[in-house]
């Protein structure tokens, strides 16, 4: 079959169409494999101008685009059928995709729900879990990287142009950079060797240009965006929702402080599933708790917090209402959490008894639902829930207050709070009105969060804060929900104020949340 009049030919068998894109590297083509009677896409390198050095990386660099993809076998990595060498250059003869990249679809249509993003997410994480189990780094994930194809709700994760696998040279000389600078982790912008959370890192600032529109940290030049993306702290995201802590993990300035890609991929799946805070949904058949909401108010570190006099206190009895053993939204209400921050150093009644405890009771009436991952362990609380305490950080020891529950592995400089309000009065969004009555007169109260939300078919709020106590600036974020019997449960986190600390928090709160069991 020839080619049709004015149509050029490839290797004598793939004919080029309608030019479909243009990128850093080369132009791609719509084209007709002639032999097989498909069509296809195909990469041209079509950078001519550059010292002849410079070229030579760059056509390296196509073909191991290609090497890189084929090595992955996997639905969100784009098919190689073909490379051929015309011209003096490379091309390479791909799969063709109908759809549109994510940056195409952030710029014409809007940015996408947290729900919609995460979805996305987890496609493009699946594709690079399958890499670094390959031992293939993308090292230039971004949307214009990610193509979202019509009609199936496939996500492909396209140009591997500067990935590196293990056995392979590097392709840079001494000074390059290679990479978006805005999506570009901070690691690799100071020049260190990158790792799989180099990648996670690139996924996290995709997302979070899907949901707000723009990248976090891009500036008005190269220098300016690394010296953003390695020295300031995260934009608190506006339309992120539920997404928002996931965010913050995969964006954490430390490659150590991220998640693993099983932990992420867990992470993303709750708020695809829209088992999340801010997203309603209608109750599933194993409700779970959603990865991004934080945890309960007031600081209860020390003998100087609220003043207990003022807020409502949660009833030391578990709650009566049947829960089941599935997974169910850790809320256990921060019921009588009362934080009092008042300015001049109140005090706060510690009458309840205090007792601390590194290794509680575990109960083994029922078996934990599956291994606990890398830096937790399950822990069978007595006050009736299970749930994964972090076994980093140092020895999280437990001590119970005024039926509150805690568990901190510094003297509660950071710790997770419990508490189960049986009869609980107040709606949730009312509860956390009442408490901030009190806590918004304490030292540089400052509310970052006060919502109503709808927790799996349960009235539920998230209220999150910071203050200023004894010198230190302290974040907090609580959740809590009602059930249809009246019992309400709470769960807060609390850490200093500062990027690191608040990160490692909230995805200690996300593990927390997402395996909660109440166990009576």
């Amino acid at each position: 079959m020839d080619a049709g009049e004015g149509q050029r030919l490839l290797a004598g068998r793939y004919a080029l169409g309608e030019r479909l894109g243009r990128g850093g590297m080369g132009t791609v083509w719509q084209a007709r494999d002639e032999l097989l009677d498909r069509e296809v896409a195909v990469k041209e390198l079509t950078v001519s101008h550059l010292p002849e050095e410079e070229l030579e990386i760059l056509q390296s660099r196509m073909k191991r685009e290609a090497r890189a993809a084929a090595r992955i076998k996997h639905p969100g990595v784009i098919t190689i059928h073909d490379v051929l060498e015309q011209d003096g250059r490379p091309w390479i003869v791909m799969e063709l995709i109908d759809g549109r990249s994510l940056a195409d679809v952030i710029s014409q249509d809007g940015t996408l729900t947290p729900r919609e993003a995460a979805g996305v997410g987890t496609q493009v994480l699946a594709a690079l879990h399958r890499g670094h189990q390959l031992g293939v780094l993308h090292r230039d994930v971004k949307p214009a990287n990610v193509l979202l194809e019509h009609g199936t709700g496939r996500v492909v994760l396209l140009d591997f142009g500067i990935a590196t696998f293990e056995g392979s040279t590097e392709l840079t000389r001494p000074g390059d950079l290679v990479g978006s600078p805005d999506y570009l982790a901070p690691e690799r912008a100071q020049g260190e060797r990158p790792g799989p959370a180099s990648d996670l890192w690139g996924l996290g600032a995709t997302l979070y240009a899907a949901v707000e529109g723009e990248s976090p940290f891009k500036r008005s030049s190269p220098i300016t965006t690394l010296a953003a993306v390695v020295g300031e702290p995260l934009p608190e995201p506006r339309r992120a929702g539920a997404l928002g802590p996931v965010l913050a993990a995969l964006m954490a300035k430390d490659p150590a402080d991220r998640p693993g890609a099983d932990q992420a991929l867990r992470m993303l799946a709750e708020v695809t599933a829209g088992h999340t805070l801010e997203i309603k949904a209608a109750p599933a058949p194993r409700p779970q708790v959603e990865p991004t909401q934080s945890v309960p108010v007031v600081d209860r570190s020390g003998p100087d917090g609220p003043d207990g006099s003022n807020g409502p206190v949660a009833a030391p009895e578990p709650p009566t209402a049947r829960l089941t053993r599935r997974r169910f939204w850790p809320r256990v209400l921060v019921a009588g959490v009362v934080t009092a921050l008042l300015a001049g150093g109140a005090t706060y009644a510690m009458t309840g008894k205090s007792s601390e405890d590194p290794n509680p009771p575990v109960s083994q009436s029922s078996p934990a639902p599956m291994p606990a991952p890398k830096g937790y362990r399950w822990t069978d609380d007595p006050g009736g829930f299970r749930f994964l305490l972090p076994t980093e950080g140092g020895t999280w020891v437990r001590s119970v207050e005024n039926t509150q529950i805690y568990y901190s592995p510094d003297n509660r400089q950071r710790y997770l709070q419990f508490a189960v309000a049986v009869g609980q009065p107040l709606e949730p969004i009312a509860h956390f009105r009442e408490l901030e009555t009190t806590v918004k007169s304490g030292k540089d109260y400052r509310q970052v969060a006060l919502t109503k939300v709808d927790v799996n078919g349960a009235e539920g709020a998230v209220w999150e804060f910071t203050y200023t106590k004894d010198g230190i600036r302290r974040h907090v974020k609580d959740v809590e929900f009602r059930d249809a019997k009246g019992t309400s449960y709470t769960l807060l986190v609390a850490t200093p104020d500062n990027d690191k600390d608040w990160v490692v928090g909230q995805r200690i709160l996300t593990t927390v949340l997402n395996e909660f069991v109440p166990t009576r």
